[in-house]
């Protein structure tokens, strides 16, 4: 017998976060000659009128006549799109990128909202019709033709009604109304127990973190409201899929593969066949089973496979599986899943030594992870962006990245996001969406929301490749203990329990990590897991070189042309300004730049002290992107040489960096390497160079300077390793070099400076070479240094432009005036006397205008051909 009313969280675990349903074999909707048992999808994406309500207890009846006719109070929509979007679009609030006009939105969060759809009935069927809503920001209450079909309170569970039972007879309009109460009231309402009051009110509500906090760039938050997936309409038939898992294994010696099967079914006995098709789009593999409701498992042997590697050593092939459902004649469903043949082997002891590890070996060879950590698309909107995620991903790629961590504290990118990074070959350290301290577990209300909601994360992304872990949230056991002092005593439920439970249930051959950073005496330990880099606040023992870093950086600023665009030019440098520093622990920019920066942002700049004192804006930008460049250079060289400074070479203690954060929310000065107009900042450049598979890197101690070579590339180096000694108008002082070997995974500390003799701080350099790497070593900060004055020369040609020197250019810098976003194939780099290079143009490629400068040079202007 049919209930009135199913709804099922767990049914839609793995459908509408595959953005547009890419997944399945769709059907249109009321074509002609549709088979009525086969599976049919509708997206409802017009027709949508949203309203602010005035009382926290709506009238529906009377909302659902307004539906006939909605008033110039009702604002039309498209879904999805959340509250703010549809606001701004109508003129309705100010941008609130801009100056301090995020304030005035806050007012959004503080109400209630009404979504309203209006939508013809599905064909008619077999089964079940499903309502399936891919992403409701946070506390929603949905009617369907006037009756309460679901109250759903987490933005991170995709929900399922059937509504066959209450769909308008053949020929009416459906009405869907959505009631979104206030967030802010909610947590206002929160009542906690007296062991939970040291807890922040918004743990209670299970929506982004971030959203109610200044964090990410908006003042005083930026709570948002409203639909940021798909909704749809999903006429299933009689028989249909619910879930696909292929889980593959790779014999020891990586010659053979095993992939064990899991269909997941629903619905009445149907027959199931099934192919397999190789990277090359050959069908290799094939077989069908007798007809049966119950769950199907088999597996499928793969001789000979061809890998799925990250896209720093090797190729990323993907194998699909499509499997259908029939009924005699008729196709009744078909689901398709990409997956990749790799072995992932967390190492956490040294198998030599016996020292604590966080390394991992992929297809039996140790790779070191270069990468960043992803901040939210958009601080305005929890709807995702396709070309400015495609964007990022490109800019990752070329500061030669491998991997990206998915941060606790944001949301969880759809499924076409994770699609992408299998196909680029991009590894994801996944967080659980859980932020900074702890969260009140073993409320089992609470409990279980997060256990539904960890279940279908597990469930809808454990077919990528690209996921490398799991993770159980950002700062989570960090964030108690550098408030108190002590580990977490509660809460621990939730992170040692729920979280590894889900896990060995539903994905057993991925590494659990139970928080980022996790692992030692205290919860940020360097010698054990993983470490996040609060050394701009605190002394931290052992960190020189920790074992694997999830977090690390400094402050800076957009570009200057960036800044223009959220900042009037008074604000961006008030008249008589001045940046010197008279009183300590002041911050030394303008006002608003203190307003547009968050978190201490002026407590974690890198060393400012080495440059001269900045005259005006550009100069700052400069100043604080230098700083925060040469500190992330440093610190990455070390990581990949291994071993603290002076320690033997032989065994790499690191495995791991990843900066915080590639990109940007909202316009705003913080540790981004890219702003949130997609132009890379200063860091970037550097931390493109340090990323570079074979790395030449300078060793100081107060004996000795020490020139290593590193080797992440998966193929051995070899060739002659070169270190002059200069001056800075050219003079050579001394040169030594020697043949070197390296094998991949290798840091080798290969030539020791010494026989080049003392070397004047301010008036010389070492200048290292091997094969077309180079590498420029200064002594002492840019400030103290006795420059000259080079001559640059500079010449298009095509998409490329060649820069010379005379002299030594510190910082040769490439500008595109008026262009904001543009990427060059390096930028802010020394040329050493007589050296050429050629630098591409990136993005945009048909750049007209461009400057080239240093900071001891006068600027020559290119004009394009």
């Amino acid at each position: 017998m049919r209930s009135p009313l199913t709804v099922n969280a767990n049914t839609t675990q793995s459908f509408t976060r595959r953005t547009c349903l890419t997944t399945l074999i769709l059907t249109t909707l009321l074509t002609s000659g549709l088979n009525a048992r086969q599976r049919t999808v509708i997206v409802l994406t017009h027709n949508w009128r949203i309203k602010q309500l005035d009382a926290d207890k709506p009238d529906i009846e009377a909302l659902m006549r307004q539906a006939a006719s909605p008033d110039k109070t009702w604002l039309p929509a498209r879904m999805p799109a959340q509250v703010h979007d549809i606001l701004l679009e109508h003129g309705k609030i100010p941008d609130p990128h801009i100056g301090k006009n995020a304030a005035e939105s806050a007012w959004v969060g503080q109400k209630d909202w009404a979504y309203l759809c209006k939508f013809p009935g599905p064909p008619k069927s077999d089964g079940p019709v499903f309502l399936r809503f891919g992403g409701l920001d946070t506390l929603a209450t949905v009617y369907l033709n006037g009756t309460k079909i679901g109250d759903f309170n987490n933005m991170y569970r995709e929900y399922a009604v059937d509504v066959r039972d209450h769909l308008a007879p053949k020929g009416d309009d459906n009405v869907l109304l959505i009631i979104f109460a206030s967030p802010m009231r909610f947590i206002d309402q929160v009542q906690r127990p007296d062991r939970l009051k040291s807890l922040s009110k918004a743990k209670w509500l299970r929506k982004c973190h971030s959203d109610f906090s200044s964090y990410l760039g908006a003042r005083p938050n930026f709570v948002k409201v409203g639909v940021f997936r798909d909704i749809v309409l999903d006429v299933p038939g009689s028989s249909w899929i619910e879930d696909l898992w292929a889980r593959p294994s790779l014999s020891q010696d990586f010659k053979s593969a095993k992939i064990k099967v899991s269909v997941q079914l629903a619905g009445a006995a149907a027959e199931l066949n099934w192919v397999l098709i190789d990277p090359s789009g050959k069908e290799i593999k094939s077989g069908k089973a007798r007809k049966s409701a119950k769950p199907r498992n088999f597996s499928i042997t793969v001789e000979t496979p061809k890998l799925w590697w990250p896209r720093t050593h090797g190729p990323q092939n993907l194998y699909r599986l499509e499997v259908n459902l029939k009924s005699k004649k008729d196709r009744l469903d078909s689901r398709t899943v990409s997956f990749g043949l790799r072995d992932v082997k967390p190492v956490l002891k040294d198998p030599k030594t016996g020292e604590n590890r966080f390394r991992f070996d992929i297809n039996g060879q140790p790779i070191f992870m270069r990468g960043a950590c992803w901040a939210p698309l958009e601080g305005m909107t929890h709807c995702w962006d396709r070309r400015r995620a495609a964007r990022l991903l490109d800019l990752l790629e070329h500061a030669q990245m491998n991997v990206l961590r998915i941060w606790g504290e944001g949301h969880i990118p759809p499924q076409e996001f994770y699609e992408e990074c299998d196909r680029r070959g991009i590894f994801i350290w996944q967080d659980f969406m859980f932020g900074y301290n702890m969260h009140p577990s073993g409320i089992p209300e609470f409990d279980n929301n997060c256990r539904a909601e960890i279940q279908g994360m597990i469930r809808s992304l454990r077919n990528h490749p690209c996921i490398l872990l799991w993770a159980g949230g950002n700062e989570n056991h960090m964030g108690w203990n550098f408030s108190r002092g002590t580990n977490p005593d509660i809460g621990l439920e939730l992170f040692h329990k729920i979280m590894p439970q889900a896990v060995e249930k539903l994905d057993p051959d991925r590494l659990f990590h139970a928080s980022s950073p996790y692992g030692g005496p205290v919860p940020n330990w360097p010698l054990e897991g993983d470490w996040h880099d609060y050394t701009t606040l605190k002394f931290s023992p052992e960190a020189s070189v920790p074992l694997f870093v999830s977090e690390v950086g400094r402050a800076s600023a957009p570009s200057l042309s960036s800044m223009k665009l959220f900042l009037s030019d008074e604000d961006l440098w008030p008249e008589g300004y001045s940046p010197a520093i008279h009183t300590p622990g002041r911050a030394a920019w303008p006002p608003m730049w203190q307003y547009r920066s968050v978190g201490g942002s002026w407590n974690k700049v890198g060393p400012v002290g080495d440059y001269c004192d900045p005259a005006g804006p550009a100069d700052l930008i400069r100043v604080l992107g230098m700083a925060h460049g040469e500190y992330l250079r440093d610190r990455v060289e070390r990581e990949r040489r291994g071993v603290p400074d002076g320690e033997p070479d032989g065994s790499r203690r690191c495995w791991g960096n990843m900066i915080w954060r590639l990109n940007d929310s909202w316009p705003i000065i913080y540790w981004s390497a890219i702003d949130y107009y997609l132009e890379p900042k200063i860091p970037y450049y550097f931390l493109r160079r340090a990323y570079h598979p074979i790395l030449i890197s300078f060793e100081r101690t107060n004996d000795r300077i020490a020139v290593w070579v590193v080797n992440d590339s998966p193929e051995p180096v070899s060739g002659k390793l070169q270190v002059r000694r200069l001056r800075f108008d050219g003079k050579n002082r001394g040169k030594i070099e020697t043949e070197v070997e390296i094998r991949p995974g290798q840091a080798k500390r290969c030539l020791l400076t010494t026989d080049l003799g003392p070397i004047y701080l301010r008036d010389e350099f070492l200048h290292a070479t091997f094969g077309q790497r180079d590498a420029t070593f200064l002594l002492i900060g840019e400030r103290y240094l006795h420059l000259p004055k080079p001559k640059l020369t500079a010449r298009r040609l095509g998409d490329k432009i060649e820069i010379s020197t005379n002299l030594f250019a510190r910082t040769v810098t490439i500008e595109a005036p008026g262009v904001t976003g543009a990427v060059f194939e390096d930028n802010f780099f020394d040329l050493v006397p007589g050296q050429k290079r050629t630098i591409e143009l990136i993005y945009p490629a048909d750049l007209e205008a461009l400057t080239i400068t240093a900071l001891n040079a006068d600027p020559v202007q290119l004009e394009s051909d």
